[in-house]
């Protein structure tokens, strides 16, 4: 899981990462835009050999909704 938070903090290098949690939301909260998050996205699902649906993307509105399904799809 420790990777699912590097690739994050290094998409958000405007942010300390002690300021993201969980909680946070790409768009709002880390103000990613969608090429940002989908560009992120692509890098998880390269790093991990799994594959993201569009509609999982949809439901990706905070740090915490990827790491549940990336470690789920992972098996981490």
């Amino acid at each position: 899981m420790d990777t699912i938070w590097e690739i994050i903090y290094d998409c958000c290098e405007d942010f300390d990462p002690e300021e993201i949690t969980e909680e946070s939301r790409f768009m709002e909260d880390l103000e990613m835009s969608s090429l940002e998050f989908f560009s992120m996205m692509t890098e998880m699902e390269q790093e991990f050999g799994i594959k993201i649906t569009e509609r999982e993307l949809q439901e990706f509105i905070t740090v915490g909704d990827a790491i549940r399904v990336i470690s789920e799809k992972a098996g981490l």
